[in-house]
């Protein structure tokens, strides 16, 4: 009997792709949203032509444009018209509940630093070291709706996977960081008596308060406006929530964070964790590592950790036990009980 292992390792081809052409998808995608593409077809032009007209572009650029979307998976051809596929008509027609057209602004901006990388890790320091407190916030405050529909679509998963007997206790909510509040709002709209505490920067608490009002939670809103690092949270919290924020605190800070949160639950409180999580050995998966160097490119001391670290530091801090959830998103979400 033949024994067959296959080999994990790149092929000729992929290390070719990963060099020359992995960018081309997302530059591909980001000048259709930009002209507009998937608009104009759920208005109900499929033509190239017609298509073209309407985004005051050359039907010949246009259409090879449009191939190439088939091509990706987001439309589909027959004959000579396209239609969007589902994930192009809930992700990517403006005005969607769950637009997520915003990331390509922010993927296109990303590529100037991550072309200086062999910099970064020879100095083993982020590029830029003057930004001041505004270009954070101006930062944050665009980079929050972009990255909404994948956070929300996580925690709307996470809030169907908690026991029923535990989100009945759950009244009053901390959301840290809370950018669009994509991990509040799911379970502000199950849980109707709950109250939501935010916490983030002046500018970002705009963007907040226009998502809640967005999906029709506003009123069950409030808002801790600075640091999150240095404002006080108060006490008696039933669930908090870290959304993507400890990567940017790095170890540190990070723990502090966690002891700090877990402070401001009451007995049997709970924390979740949405976050890049490589596994133990630091080996896989590759989105979480590669993550793991955009924070070395952008912060300070930033970084992905392992479920193994936020077990101890969970632990640490004063959480008597620590699950995960497998919902839709890049890695496991982090459920932590005080």
């Amino acid at each position: 009997m033949n024994s067959h292992r296959s080999d994990p390792s790149p092929s000729l081809m992929q290390a070719l792709n990963d060099m020359m052409y992995a960018s081309w998808r997302g530059l591909a995608l980001a000048a259709a949203l930009e002209l507009d593409f998937f608009g104009h077809i759920a208005d109900g032009k499929h033509g190239a032509e017609q298509i073209a007209a309407a985004a005051s572009a050359s039907e010949h650029g246009v259409r090879r444009l449009l191939d190439a979307l088939c091509g990706m998976g987001y439309l589909k051809k027959t004959g000579r018209e396209y239609r969007l596929r589902p994930i192009a008509a809930e992700h990517l027609v403006r005005g969607k509940p769950l637009y997520m057209g915003e990331a390509a602004g922010i993927g296109k901006m990303m590529l100037g630093p991550w072309s200086r990388l062999a910099e970064a890790v020879q100095t083993g320091r982020q590029l830029n070291t003057g930004i001041s407190l505004a270009e954070r916030e101006a930062f944050f405050s665009k980079l929050v709706p972009a990255i909404f529909p994948a956070s929300f679509v996580a925690a709307s998963a996470a809030v169907k996977k908690i026991p029923a007997r535990q989100l009945k206790t759950m009244r009053r909510i901390l959301d840290i960081g809370a950018g669009a509040a994509a991990w509040s709002i799911p379970f502000a709209k199950a849980l109707r008596q709950a109250r939501v505490t935010v916490v983030d920067y002046p500018a970002v608490t705009q963007v907040t308060r226009e998502y809640a009002e967005k999906f029709g939670v506003a009123s069950r809103y409030d808002y801790k406006q600075g640091d999150f690092h240095e404002i006080d949270f108060g006490s008696g919290f039933d669930l908090a929530l870290l959304g993507h924020i400890v990567h940017g605190a790095g170890a540190a800070l990070g723990r502090k964070l966690l002891r700090k949160t877990c402070q401001a639950l009451r007995k049997g409180g709970m924390l979740l964790i949405g976050e890049f999580v490589p596994n133990n050995d630091r080996n896989g998966p590759a989105l979480p590592l590669l993550f793991g160097l955009n924070m070395l490119l952008a912060t300070p001391s930033g970084d992905v950790f392992t479920m193994a670290e936020y077990r101890a530091w969970l632990k640490e801090a004063g959480f008597s036990k620590a699950a995960t959830l497998a919902v839709p998103h890049v890695s496991p979400l982090i459920l932590a009980t005080k």
